[in-house]
């Protein structure tokens, strides 16, 4: 089976159960949606975890729980169960503690490692974990379904006519990023066309109060961010040497690979709905 009929065949099976589970099952601010979202995280963390191991020798075996945390910290938030602003203190204490745990080392060569030990940890700990979390609070719209809805059709868009435009038609404009080297101009503006029109699609079939213009922001918006976090990880895993970042998801690789444009995208997504609706 060919990378091209792999990935479609996700996205026509994995896409209508996702909207089903927004749709059908919106209670408790869709506590289904940001579990799924929150095992993700975990998932993409255990997965950078070993990525970054391999050249860090992280210490810490359960870093990859630390995915959960702050998303988990944001559905709090959402809920209403905590304050404002409890993602912050989240994200201090655990950094506090990572930072604290290397000043108990006893093997005096672990020193000279502080450092970039230190640096990859937190790396795990924001990403995916803290991108993801935004994710999570796109749910305290009154809207969220339709809100929640729009960003996965306007991501997996975006991945899916970038993929198949610039694989039809981009092979003559490849090489346009170091990182990617398989990423066609074409591709790139096949993405963000087929984005657009799809935002705009939505506008008009679903009662949410966001004028044309502000969808085509967004939609704009989106589809860049998700393009740009596309190509953070795979500069991530060019430079941890490795292809994908695992291979649980057929023809996309690991589930870092799967949700890397969904990380990128969903503050600036957050941010913008912030702005427009408030």
């Amino acid at each position: 089976m060919s990378q091209l009929t792999q990935r479609l065949l996700l996205f026509f099976l994995g896409i209508p159960l996702l909207i089903g589970i927004i749709v059908f099952l919106p209670m408790y601010n869709h506590l289904v949606w940001n579990i799924i979202m929150i095992l993700a995280s975990i998932a993409g963390a255990s997965e950078l975890f070993k990525m970054l191991n391999k050249k860090f020798d992280l210490t810490l075996r359960k870093l990859p729980l630390a995915g959960a945390y702050l998303p988990v910290a944001a559905y709090l938030e959402v809920t209403g169960l905590v304050t404002s602003g409890f993602i912050g203190m989240v994200l201090i204490i655990i950094i506090s503690i990572i930072m604290t745990r290397e000043v108990l080392l006893k093997d005096k060569l672990d020193i000279d490692k502080v450092i970039s030990r230190f640096m990859a940890s937190t790396m795990i700990l924001i990403y995916p974990g803290l991108f993801m979390a935004y994710t999570i609070k796109v749910s305290m719209f009154s809207e969220a379904t339709y809100l929640i809805l729009l960003f996965l059709i306007l991501i997996f868009t975006n991945d899916s006519m970038a993929f198949v435009t610039g694989s039809i038609f981009g092979r003559k404009s490849t090489n346009l990023f170091l990182v990617s080297p398989n990423k066609s101009v074409v591709g790139f503006i096949g993405g963000i066309f087929f984005t657009i029109i799809t935002g705009l699609f939505f506008r008009l079939i679903f009662p949410i109060p966001i004028s044309f213009w502000q969808m085509m922001l967004l939609a704009a918006a989106s589809t860049i961010s998700a393009n740009t976090g596309d190509l953070i990880e795979s500069a991530i895993k060019r430079s941890a040497d490795v292809k994908d970042a695992g291979n649980l998801m057929p023809g996309r690789g690991g589930i870092l690979d799967s949700i890397d444009s969904i990380l990128f995208s969903a503050p600036i997504y957050y941010y913008i709905l912030l702005k427009i609706l408030n």
